[in-house]
């Protein structure tokens, strides 16, 4: 059943194309939206049309005779045209929660789904997930990873899993990067095990394909880094919520496990919490809960844990 809001889009999207001389030639309804097919002088396109609390009543091209689509343009502004350049086929992207956190894993989810469900995602308000509440980016996990169109797979690495690949890798004379290029490279792994096979990755970039390479199964032809690519891939976008939300989960049960409330971040309100920390359990707790290169080890403990 279409929602009130989209209901009022559709009548007025429908009513100003007929008034242009477009005919609606079929109506399907998507996730979150509505697609119309639509037929004028011989020439036929697609669009999709949908309404979300933040961004309002979008439409979108879907494909079609060009110079139709141009005439959609003169859409009045109460029906804002959003142009995508995406490529076709299944898209994927990944992206990580916890990188800069000192306690609790690192996370990094890989999302894949059609070009439709990508503008249903940004319909939904689907984005990054560092400028959500907490609260919010639970409230869209909970909605993403019931939708059958997504396929999505999460790498999590427990803070003790964390310590000790850092220091395997710092010994090969890598660094946290390439443990974080290693859970990219898994949540992809275990995303095309699970039968989805992306046609186009985007990546958010934190490194050099260099240093992706050896980790990546995906033909590197078809992989893209961009700089926050959660602004502009939706998968990318959904994945950051995804891993946002597992890494929140996670730190919550850390905090159960050792009796104290952790927080995110890595500023002077963590160390305090890290005193608190070892002062009921000892140092050694820290292997279990924290990222232990960071600097905030020394800040609480001094140089010598090990």
């Amino acid at each position: 059943m279409i929602a009130p809001e989209l209901q009022k889009h559709l009548d007025a999207t429908v009513k100003k194309l007929a008034s242009m001389g477009i005919s609606v030639v079929e109506r399907k309804e998507l996730p979150y939206g509505v697609q119309l097919a639509l037929s004028a002088g011989g020439a036929s396109c697609k669009i999709n049309l949908y309404h979300s609390r933040k961004k309002g009543n979008s439409v979108v091209q879907a494909g079609g005779d060009k110079s139709l689509l141009a005439k959609i343009l003169d859409l009045p502004r109460s029906i804002p045209v959003q142009a995508y350049s995406v490529p076709s086929g299944l898209r994927a992207g990944s992206d990580e929660a916890g990188k800069g956190e000192y306690f609790g894993p690192l996370v990094v989810a890989a999302v894949a789904c059609e070009q439709e469900t990508a503008y249903a995602l940004t319909a939904m308000g689907v984005g990054d997930s560092k400028k959500l509440s907490s609260a919010k980016v639970r409230e869209l996990y909970e909605k993403i990873t019931v939708m059958s169109e997504v396929k999505y797979a999460v790498c999590s690495i427990s803070p003790r899993e964390y310590n000790r690949l850092f220091d395997k890798f710092k010994s090969q004379g890598m660094n946290s990067l390439d443990t974080l290029a290693m859970a990219h490279g898994k949540a992809f792994e275990d995303l095309i095990a699970g039968g989805s096979q992306p046609d186009h990755a985007v990546i958010d970039k934190f490194c050099r394909m260099e240093r992706l390479k050896p980790w990546l199964t995906i033909p590197l032809s078809k992989v893209e880094l961009r700089v926050r690519a959660e602004d502009s891939e939706p998968a990318v976008a959904a994945a950051s919520i995804i891993a946002r939300s597992v890494y929140l989960e996670e730190l919550e049960r850390l905090s159960e496990y050792c009796g104290v409330s952790l927080s995110p971040g890595a500023g002077s309100p963590v160390d305090s919490i890290g005193r608190q920390l070892i002062h009921s359990k000892g140092d050694a707790i820290l292997l279990e809960t924290a990222k232990v290169h960071f600097a905030n080890t020394i800040r609480i403990t001094g140089p010598d844990l090990t």
